[in-house]
């Protein structure tokens, strides 16, 4: 696959799992508990849901080495208080990923800050097979603009169904650079 095709957005082939919420349930548990991270310091994690439906954690900055602008903006687009579930649909194409996890998500780092926050935060394709577990508990379901043709495509109800699940009813598209 070509370097520019490996981090065009699209809906992957993804493994049809029978315990697919339980999977989810992994993830989030992951993904609420802090970690120690390679210095040792505990601290939250990313959870990456792949459509290979393997878990990739993602370890988060600590908050004190968050640039004050950056975290001044993190804040004021989730409030670290009350701490939230987030479902994230993005391009989670392992492949891609692994050669370049901001490539294939523009905005990774404010999901590391999300998490550096305290929220939980979780990534995944939006497959109308995971649609439903993946969005389970989640209070705040945040879209890659740039998957979104794929998903529309793919699903054209995925917004009604993931609200069905949901904890909370917001749901906000994220634009790509």
């Amino acid at each position: 696959m070509a370097e520019k095709d490996l981090f065009t957005p699209r809906m992957p082939e993804v493994d049809i799992r029978p315990e697919i919420g339980t999977i989810f349930s992994r993830a989030r548990a992951a993904a609420a508990q802090p970690h120690a991270g390679e210095d040792g310091i505990e601290r939250r994690q990313v959870i990456i849901i792949t459509p290979g439906r393997l878990l990739v954690a993602k370890c988060s900055p600590l908050v004190e080495d968050i640039p004050v602008e950056q975290l001044a903006l993190l804040r004021e687009l989730v409030p670290p208080k009350p701490r939230i579930n987030i479902a994230v649909l993005a391009y989670t194409y392992l492949d891609a990923l692994k050669v370049d996890i901001r490539r294939a998500i523009p905005f990774f780092d404010f999901l590391l800050g999300f998490a550096a926050l305290g929220h939980t935060v979780w990534v995944f394709e939006g497959h109308t097979s995971a649609l439903a577990a993946g969005c389970r508990e989640a209070d705040l379901l945040l879209v890659d603009s740039g998957l979104l043709p794929a998903l529309e495509a793919h699903n054209p109800d995925w917004r009604v169904g993931a609200l069905q699940v949901m904890r909370g009813d917001t749901v906000k598209l994220i634009a790509r650079p």
